[in-house]
């Protein structure tokens, strides 16, 4: 249909004259003009989408930072409440929900056969995940009280997390095979199992590389 651009009647697509005022219809230029008018309309729709999108970012960085301070503020006010047993109080914290879904998975086992097996393992090696929760919550408290002397031990701490992480990520494989028959899962638990020893000692050494070497160079290369 061709509107008429004198009086904006409705018109047929080959009509030449306007049925209400009888002015001639140029469809070629109603055409390009309508044309025209998507094009701007389009533009200045991608124009307010850029705007709201960056708006958007601009927001959600506020926020970020907003949660980021708030949550820094709170770790402050907690170590200086609790000094060094606030870790200790974390550690339990994550034993404790830990611990309900170990129950959740027993609860399971009727329906969901690995469920239990994850859950019988688990109840096994609880003082040793135990351990893992704080090692973890230590770690993150001296690197955030003691940054400068912890910095040589960190490293180390971080390998011995993840070395003991891999090792139970390996055991927790081997039940999934035996529950879904993945035999690829074995071998992979049992490459970590043969080497683990050579898995410690090589990200021991990417680990200190990367805090003794490649951190303090990038950090050069910025204040240059």
């Amino acid at each position: 249909m061709v509107y008429c651009s004198k009086c904006g009647k409705k018109n047929d697509d080959d009509a030449e004259f306007c049925n209400k005022c009888g002015s001639i219809l140029d469809n070629e230029k109603i055409e390009k003009s309508f044309e025209k008018n998507m094009k701007s309309t389009a533009k200045k729709i991608e124009k307010k989408a850029e705007e709201f999108g960056r708006s958007m970012e601009r927001a959600g960085q506020r926020f970020e930072k907003k949660i980021e301070f708030t949550f820094k503020e709170f770790q402050n006010w907690y170590d200086s409440k609790f000094n060094i047993i606030g870790p200790l109080i974390w550690g339990f914290l994550c034993l404790i929900i830990f611990r309900f879904v170990i129950w959740i998975f027993d609860i399971s086992r009727d329906n969901f056969t690995i469920l239990g097996d994850l859950s019988d393992f688990f109840i096994s090696y609880i003082l040793i995940i135990f351990g893992l929760f704080l090692l973890n919550v230590y770690h993150s408290y001296f690197n955030r009280k003691y940054k400068t002397l912890y910095k040589s031990i960190s490293p180390g701490v971080s390998t011995i997390s993840f070395t003991i992480s891999i090792w139970l990520f390996s055991k927790i494989l081997f039940i999934i095979d035996d529950n879904l028959n993945i035999p690829v899962l074995t071998t992979i638990g049992n490459f970590i199992d043969s080497n683990i020893i050579f898995i410690f000692v090589g990200v021991l050494i990417i680990s200190y590389s990367i805090a003794m070497v490649l951190i303090p160079f990038a950090k050069d290369i910025n204040q240059k």
